[in-house]
């Protein structure tokens, strides 16, 4: 699929949630979706004032403020940490999960977030509405179909801890093996003998 967004998203001025939000208000008109792009913060304080009510027809993208973490231990002992920004994907009206969303999350994959996890699902509006903390007029219960928050990994990671290198085995003709972060003389060596070409054991 060829996306219909802008260039791929790479670098750590992409791994925060703010930034991603501006991102996608600036091109998701190009997805051809009838919706609403949206920041969390702001979407709630509209909605405690009144201001605004869900969707009547069409796909609401909220990007959350909250920031988790995934991380990865290495073997040098460093560990790489990336950025998991979350995202509210809601369908209202005629709009349901598949095709509409699921088109979306095509899209983000396309602009390089290609490690996206759905971490929790809602088919029921009041369940979607307390976990976000939205007042009861934020929408009708009856236009809500589906909503789902996902998880992606954003920017490039961060590096924590020392890397060490890894110094390599005596070279003495005697076979090691590394335990506890040091060479040991191995009791257990494979010895081929070659004879023409061939090796035995």
């Amino acid at each position: 699929m060829v996306s219909t967004m802008a260039d791929p998203i790479y670098g750590i001025h992409q791994s925060q949630p703010r930034d991603i939000f501006d991102y996608m208000k600036a091109n998701g008109k190009r997805l051809g979706l009838e919706g609403r792009f949206s920041y969390m913060p702001i979407l709630r304080e509209k909605a405690e004032n009144g201001r605004i009510v869900g969707l009547v027809d069409g796909l609401e993208m909220a990007v959350s403020d909250e920031i988790a973490y995934y991380d990865e231990v290495l073997m040098d002992g460093r560990t790489r940490r990336y950025a998991k920004i979350r995202i509210l994907m809601s369908a209202f009206g005629s709009y349901q999960r598949t095709p509409q969303i699921v088109s979306v999350e095509n899209e983000m994959k396309e602009l390089g977030y290609t490690q996206i996890e759905i971490v929790k699902e809602y088919n029921s509006f009041d369940s979607y509405r307390l976990d976000f903390n939205l007042p009861q007029s934020y929408s009708d219960d009856y236009l809500f179909n589906y909503a789902e928050i996902v998880e992606i990994k954003a920017g490039v990671p961060t590096y924590y801890n020392s890397a060490h290198a890894v110094v390599d085995a005596p070279f003495d003709g005697e076979g090691y093996a590394r335990v506890n972060g040091t060479w040991v003389l191995s009791d257990h060596m494979v010895h081929p003998d070659i004879d023409g070409g061939t090796a035995t054991v």
